[in-house]
């Protein structure tokens, strides 16, 4: 399959095969797939945490309980207080990280996953970019090393299509931008979508390292990568290259286009896909 771009990161359409398209639709939903056993490990790690808490929380409560009806018995008043208001507080520290816990959970049954893949329907792209950061956040790095601005445009129009396949444009332009910020020292990501022109937008703006004028001819390409490693915790894993290939495909299925305009220390995706267009299949 071939890519063609401008000089200024613009994108045509690949050609593509019959086979090479029911290929690459596996490999998008695979890619989904991937990404949803990435949420299931990070909240089995985050578990650890929480549980943790609850359990400290619940021995001070009981240490909290011994001193509290001690001091009923003598009619100290004052501390019986103090130590309500501390009983409170921990027990509001132990709801909270239960309600994150409770969050992270219900979403591993929401729609988004007992549904990506269903039938073409409405799909809402600001709905789907906070699920797939909800996703992304699985990943320490994602979560915490980097700053995100979203700037979701109210009331944006329709688009009509599987969720999965918008999971899939979205997820690989946010995964593109959080590897390119892996040596950066200043991590930011931008997330906007606006409608123009009977167009929904999808812009992604990162302060990584930049593409070359070079590299930008071949980022559509299936396997073409300029990254070493995608985990940025320490390890260094071979990069598939499959990104922005899948979005370019999923892409020419609905009859959008993409742009890539790209300096060091800023690259910005644009996404643009027409209203109500349907997939091919």
């Amino acid at each position: 399959m071939g890519n063609q771009t401008d000089g200024s990161g613009g994108w045509t359409p690949p050609t593509t095969s019959s086979t090479e398209r029911a290929l690459l639709r596996k490999m998008a939903d695979n890619y989904y797939g991937l990404h949803l056993l990435q949420v299931i490990q990070g909240v089995v790690h985050n578990l650890n945490g929480p549980l943790q808490i609850i359990y400290i929380r619940s021995e001070q409560l009981q240490q909290n309980l011994q001193k509290l009806i001690g001091a009923a018995e003598s009619k100290q008043s004052a501390e019986v207080k103090a130590l309500l208001s501390g009983m409170e507080e921990k027990i509001n520290s132990s709801l909270t990280s239960l309600d994150d816990l409770d969050a992270q959970l219900k979403h591993l049954t929401s729609d988004l996953v007992t549904e990506g893949y269903s039938e073409v329907g409405d799909v809402d792209i600001n709905q789907i970019v906070e699920e797939c950061l909800i996703l992304l956040n699985a990943n320490m790095f994602f979560k915490h090393s980097i700053s995100k601005t979203l700037k979701l445009e109210d009331a944006i129009p329709v688009l009509r299509g599987r969720k999965t396949d918008f999971c899939v444009i979205v997820l690989g332009l946010l995964q593109n931008a959080a590897e390119a910020m892996v040596d950066a020292q200043d991590k930011r990501v931008t997330i906007e979508t606006y409608s123009q022109e009977g167009t929904v937008m999808i812009r992604i703006q990162d302060s990584g390292c930049g593409i070359s004028e070079q590299d930008r001819e071949h980022i559509y390409e299936v396997c073409f990568t300029t990254k070493n490693r995608t985990e940025n915790e320490g390890q260094s894993p071979k990069h598939a290259g499959l990104g922005l290939s899948l979005v370019s495909l999923l892409l020419e299925e609905y009859k959008g286009s993409i742009a890539c305009e790209s300096v060091p220390g800023q690259t910005t995706f644009t996404a643009q896909i027409p209203f109500h267009a349907d997939s091919s299949d």
